[in-house]
């Protein structure tokens, strides 16, 4: 069991590693990640530090890359998997099968997570992205009732993450 905390700000990253979270996840600041938000997000200088502090202190860091490019901005979203494993991110959370193929293909060593935004909801999806993309951790929807996400992980090898609270 693992504890995994948004962390929208450095001092937010700080906060959340300093009171007991095993991983933090942050965005870039830019509509790769879907809390493109004033005020939030991580220009480079301060996702290098936020790395540096979280592995300091032995906690992981996930950077969500989790809205879908288009054919026109394609390069921010492949320049973005690039930055995470020139900052040592521990693993990207995505929603497109795009670029996960991108990721597979140009940075096989990287973890992939399934971001939420790729709404599987049942464990043949899984597997599936599990299989053609090697992810090795799945964010289900909220939807599911207990019971289905409690079916979904005695069917599948990928790790289950989900949401403790949320806005549902």
């Amino acid at each position: 069991l693992e504890l995994v905390c948004p962390a929208g700000t450095l001092p937010a990253l700080k906060a959340a590693v300093d009171n007991g979270a095993d991983c933090v996840y942050m965005g870039f600041r830019d509509n790769t990640n879907a809390r493109n938000f004033a005020g939030l997000n991580f220009d480079e200088a301060a996702a290098r530090e936020g790395v540096r502090y979280a592995h300091g202190k032995g906690a992981q860091v996930l950077l969500a890359l989790n809205t879908y490019p288009q054919a026109s901005t394609w390069a921010r979203w492949t320049g973005a998997v690039d930055r995470a494993v020139q900052l040592g991110i521990d693993a990207v959370i995505l929603a497109d099968a795009g670029l996960m193929r991108y990721a597979v293909r140009n940075h096989p060593q990287l973890r992939l997570h399934l971001s939420v935004q790729g709404s599987a909801t049942n464990y043949e999806a899984i597997n599936f992205y599990h299989e053609r993309f090697g992810i090795q951790r799945a964010v289900l929807p909220r939807v599911l009732a207990l019971a289905q996400v409690e079916q979904v992980v005695k069917t599948t090898a990928v790790e289950i993450e989900v949401f403790g609270f949320g806005g549902l």
